[in-house]
């Protein structure tokens, strides 16, 4: 009888194991512990990282540490977190990512991480600096990207007014908006080439002074650009531009010039007409995800892809239009996700 009851008793303790949750056999015995290195503080992308582990049950202890723009405190990041001996590294933007987990063709394990996993984020070129290939970084990291591709931007500025003459206000020390200028040149020149109307493109650098770009230079180089004649002001990805977007949207939008933006404050916070932009939190999120394979799937780094989400978000300022006077087509309007603080309203 004992026996038979034992029996049973092994019978249903192997029938409640094959009924248990999916991953339960994965839960970590303690928190995954997450160094997040961020370049300009906590901001959409970082929220949507952190939420998308609440929202799994994913228990995590995130140690923060923002930079503040000052890239000297890098090295002492990368210290920190070896030191710590943490799960995952999470950098956000190109800086950080390069200075912490290094370049694909130049790691240093000394200077960089590369034994612990790691995940970007807001990375503008990815490709040919922090990774060799966007299918494998082919070392202990992946991510994302988050910009829409050059020539959708162009395509979507061409379908609210045809342009003869694109500008463009950069700053000379940011890497990624001069790979931004030759894109947006190299489809210029294309589109005149294949049946299409081409277009120019006029740039025009910030002052430096004392190795950094000055902000009250860029008034001037807007009047400078509406003086050449263009038709819009594209804003490129850029730290320098975005945390000074009100000088400089302000600046064109005085001069009746409209603007596109690259990233989404200048059109959610400031005053740039447009944007075609993938969402910040949106891309945290799907960098928390790539996290999730590494921590609970086990996957290595290497096999994961670098991408963007899926779905591209169209936003505009309707108030800026209405200044401009320059309203959208309709198609474009029916696509777009309508910023008015004057209706109360974000749709």
């Amino acid at each position: 009888m004992r026996t038979r009851l034992r029996r049973l008793l092994a019978i249903l303790c192997l029938l409640a194991a094959s009924v248990a949750p999916a991953g339960a056999a994965d839960a970590p015995a303690r928190p995954f512990r997450i160094y997040m290195a961020l370049w300009r503080g906590w901001e959409e992308a970082a929220q949507g990282f952190k939420d998308y582990f609440t929202n799994q049950n994913i228990p995590v202890e995130l140690i923060i540490r923002d930079a503040g723009q000052d890239k000297g405190k890098l090295p002492e990041f990368v210290a920190e977190a070896k030191r710590l001996n943490v799960d995952l590294v999470f950098t956000w933007g190109t800086t950080v990512t390069e200075e912490m987990l290094g370049r694909f063709d130049d790691p240093d394990t000394d200077a960089h991480i590369t034994s612990i996993p790691a995940v970007f984020a807001i990375v503008s070129q990815p490709l040919g600096g922090v990774v060799p290939s966007l299918t494998s970084s082919g070392r202990n990291i992946t991510g994302t990207t988050y910009l829409v591709p050059t020539e959708t931007q162009v395509n979507l500025i061409q379908s609210y007014r045809p342009i003869k003459r694109l500008g463009v206000v950069y700053n000379p020390l940011e890497r990624n908006s001069r790979v931004a200028i030759d894109e947006l040149t190299a489809i210029g020149e294309k589109s005149g080439t294949n049946g299409k109307s081409g277009f120019q493109v006029t740039s025009i650098a910030v002052e430096v002074e004392d190795g950094k770009p000055k902000p009250a230079s860029i008034p001037g180089k807007v009047a400078e650009l509406k003086k050449a004649g263009v038709d819009f002001l594209y804003i490129p990805p850029d730290t320098f531009l975005n945390v000074n977007r009100d000088i400089l949207t302000g600046a064109a939008l005085e001069m009746l010039l409209p603007t596109f933006a690259a990233g989404e404050n200048p059109v959610l916070t400031s005053k740039a007409l447009f944007g075609g932009v993938y969402r910040y939190y949106t891309v945290g999120q799907l960098t928390a995800y790539k996290a999730e394979q590494i921590l609970i799937h086990k996957i290595n780094p290497k096999d994961i892809p670098i991408d963007a989400p899926k779905r591209l978000s169209i936003i505009l300022n309707m108030p800026v239009a209405r200044q401009l006077g320059l309203y959208p087509p309709m198609k474009l309007l029916g696509l777009a996700e309508i910023v008015d603080p004057a209706e109360g309203k974000r749709k």
